[in-house]
């Protein structure tokens, strides 16, 4: 018997097969198709989502032999993107994806009626242009007949559950980065909706991850390859069932999913007062493991800002691989300190405690002798001293010291910068060597729906992981190091905003 489990990604887009005991079978991907149009806005076709996926599941389920065999599927996708569907499910819009910035000004708008305090006692989050609300905010105001036409706003694997099993349903982790998304009562939040400009039953209705909410459709099954019997169950937000995929069923770890962005997710017990965790500038959510919420927090670009640096210093170097091999291997001769080269890494601005979306990225030190490998090294470096500012902040709100650090994600593979990370946090980090851990999260809670998994440690896997041990020996010159970088932040920060926060204090 076999699970499938799929991830949306930002960057890639995937679907594995695993057997009932977590091994996977296969696993295949295909590039996210991102557009722009016209004006400059980045969108996603959602009809070619849905023949990608339908082609990957295929070529996936061949595997299995007979389709009967496949019990559950589930899908991990990147939150707050979405767009406008019909009363069938088929899209009368382009997908928005989370980090697009033209909803900025509904962020305004809505901010101007409501205090952002306010928002987050409700919701968890720190509202942002990035969350679902602005952008059916942002239809309303710009695609008028779209938005008359439109049944029901859905996020990403809201639209892929429609279309596979014919019902409306969500999942309290994807509802929670809608910032529509009560999250204490884990329902929609009237008071939010009114803001939205909309009723509840233009949204999907909530379940806790892990849901059956039917089985694949006669029509999906034929474009799917899959069986009429086989159970679609509710998966959740990417970084969240990630989490699961590495093995976080209690609070005292932490997660760090590297890609383009980086993300940070601590499973928490239970929240008590949302308010005092404000100024934190930390979002908090559902997760998608029993009734534990999450603490989030993250750097809105990380292996993108490594793929920009490809892109304007390695450009001759035409296959990316290669091109990612040289680069640590020069960062690697640039050394500890990258020759005086300071980067702060907020090409699309900084994240918390500070919260300053228009903040820019900055190099400190270039001389004639500077090389491209301290220009990689430095950013490396620069996005572990973020990393740090961000892992202090965490532990100071959530009250207690995270015990351990477990790394997924593109960034997993690059063995200088985990160990930039490791030695400028004073972490050991631990690394899954998997590259599909949120197909298998994912995979875990079809598990779970369909009843063929009780026991999620029978699922997953977590011995002979790889150990990156902070270094002693270059403590004392991290430790000056990381003062140099504050400083420098702190005497940046003023050009992007006046009213600073502090820096978040070691837990130990």
């Amino acid at each position: 018997m076999y699970l499938i489990g799929l991830d949306v990604g930002s960057t890639n887009w995937k679907a594995a097969l695993y057997s009932v005991k977590g091994k996977l079978i296969t696993a295949v991907d295909y590039p996210a198709p991102v557009r722009k149009d016209g004006r400059g806005n980045i969108y996603y076709d959602p009809k070619q989502l849905w023949k990608i996926y339908c082609t990957l599941i295929k070529k996936i389920a061949k595997k299995a032999g007979n389709p009967e065999l496949i019990k559950a599927i589930s899908i991990a996708s990147m939150a707050e993107a979405g767009g406008l569907v019909d009363e069938n499910g088929q899209p009368v819009s382009s997908i928005i994806p989370w980090y697009d910035r033209r909803t900025i000004p509904q962020k305004n708008e809505i901010l101007e009626k409501i205090k952002k305090e306010k928002v987050f006692e409700i919701t968890g989050v720190n509202l942002s242009h990035i969350h679902s609300i602005c952008k059916i905010k942002w239809f309303k105001s710009n695609e008028k007949k779209a938005f008359k036409k439109a049944a029901k706003w859905v996020c990403v694997p809201d639209y892929l559950v429609k279309r596979l099993s014919g019902v409306w349903a969500t999942d309290y982790s994807i509802a929670s980065r809608t910032a529509l998304f009560d999250i204490r009562t884990k329902s929609w939040s009237k008071k939010m909706l009114s803001f939205a400009g909309i009723h509840e039953d233009f949204l999907p209705q909530t379940f806790p991850p892990g849901t059956v909410v039917g089985n694949i459709s006669k029509s999906a099954g034929v474009e799917c390859g899959l069986s009429v019997n086989t159970k679609v169950v509710l998966g959740g937000h990417d970084h969240v069932v990630g989490s699961l995929g590495a093995g976080l069923f209690s609070q005292g770890k932490a997660l760090d999913s590297i890609g383009t962005a980086e993300s940070v997710c601590v499973p928490l017990n239970s929240i008590k007062n949302l308010k005092k965790y404000y100024k934190s500038g930390i979002s908090f959510g559902c997760y998608t493991y029993g009734n534990m919420y999450y603490a989030m927090s993250g750097l809105y670009s990380a292996g993108g800002i490594i793929e920009w640096i490809r892109l304007h210093f390695y450009k001759e170097i035409l296959d990316k691989n290669k091109a990612y091999k040289l680069m640590i291997k020069e960062a690697g001769m640039s050394g500890p300190g990258s020759g005086g080269l300071i980067l702060l890494p907020h090409w699309l601005g900084m994240g918390a405690p500070f919260g300053i979306r228009e903040a820019r990225g900055t190099v400190v030190g270039l001389t004639p002798e500077t090389s491209r490998g301290d220009i990689v090294n430095a950013a490396y470096e620069g996005l572990s001293y973020e990393y740090r500012i961000l892992m202090e902040n965490i532990e100071q709100t959530i009250g207690f010291c995270i015990k351990q650090v477990v790394i997924i994600g593109g960034g997993s593979k690059n063995i200088i910068w985990l160990k930039r990370k490791a030695n400028i946090a004073g972490r050991n980090l631990v690394v899954v060597s998997s590259s599909e851990t949120v197909c298998l999260g994912a995979a875990l809670l079809a598990g779970f729906g369909s009843g063929l998994i009780k026991n999620p440690s029978s699922f997953i896997r977590i011995e002979n992981r790889k150990q990156i041990q902070s270094s002693k020996k270059l403590k004392g010159f991290y430790a000056d190091k990381y003062k140099e970088y504050i400083s420098i932040h702190r005497q940046i920060m003023p050009l992007w905003q006046k009213n600073l926060q502090p820096v978040g204090r070691r837990c130990f």
